[in-house]
């Protein structure tokens, strides 16, 4: 009969259990790629860092990938994929394209390093593509001309990129809570009232005022204002209408 089998001396290592190879598709390694980024930030990404983390070689991934440049622009399309599109049978348009910005910020805020990708490029992934057309259709369902709508879009996207990538910067500098930006807040209120009250006199009277209010509420005010002001150009009847809150 075979003898049992000999164990291993106790000083060795148990030999660890190998993790199951994920199998591989253009998914996985998006997957992967933004699992790295949330995890360590978008400069830590590489082909080579997402090919370890999947358990295999970087050269496997030019099958799915031409380059870094290609994973970037398909893993900032999938992120703007979570954001639900907005509908133009929507009765309060207005309503409608405040509450796509909301959410759009909160997807970019979530992913917070992908915003550095989307500053300067325009996306045409498949999902941008579907989110554009359906804005669009929004836009020039209230009646805002074709430019008005287009620049209009243009310059919203401009204001959600540029808060989140405010929200990531005071992130990476220990300030990701209105708390933690408190006490930096308020040395800066007080440089600005101190300042010489006859040459900056604008300055040192609205110190509170340039500080003061969350980000959120920001926010809030900067959509406001450009979609109100988009709302001018809006036929007039479908203008009263969303004012009126799509009442008949």
């Amino acid at each position: 009969m075979p003898s049992p089998a000999i164990p291993a001396p106790p000083w060795r290592a148990p030999k660890k259990t190998p993790a199951a190879r994920q199998p591989l598709s253009a998914e996985a390694v998006l997957s992967t790629a933004l699992r790295l980024v949330d995890r360590d930030g978008l400069d830590a990404l590489s082909m080579r860092r997402v090919a370890q983390e999947l358990g295999t070689g970087a050269a496997s991934l030019y099958a799915y990938f031409a380059n870094k440049d290609e994973l970037l622009e398909q893993l900032l399309d999938r992120v703007i994929g979570d954001i639900p599109l907005p509908s133009a049978a929507a009765p309060d348009w207005i309503a409608e394209v405040k509450r796509s910005c909301y959410a759009s910020r909160d997807v970019f805020c979530t992913h917070r390093d992908l915003v550095k990708i989307a500053r300067g490029s325009i996306p045409i992934g498949p999902n941008s593509l579907r989110y554009t057309e359906a804005m669009l259709a929004v836009l020039r369902g209230a009646g805002i001309p074709d430019r008005i709508a287009a620049w209009g879009m243009d310059q919203l996207s401009m204001v959600i990129v540029a808060d989140a990538a405010e929200s990531a910067a005071h992130t990476e500098r220990g300030h990701g809570t209105e708390a933690d930006s408190a006490s930096y807040l308020s040395q800066v209120r007080d440089y600005l009232a101190a300042l010489p009250a006859d040459e900056f006199p604008n300055l040192v009277a609205m110190a509170p005022a340039m500080i003061e209010g969350s980000g959120d509420e920001r926010f809030s005010f900067a959509i406001d204002l450009m979609v109100d002001g988009l709302a001018r150009h809006a036929r007039a009847d479908l203008r009263d209408y969303a004012h009126d809150g799509g009442a008949a």
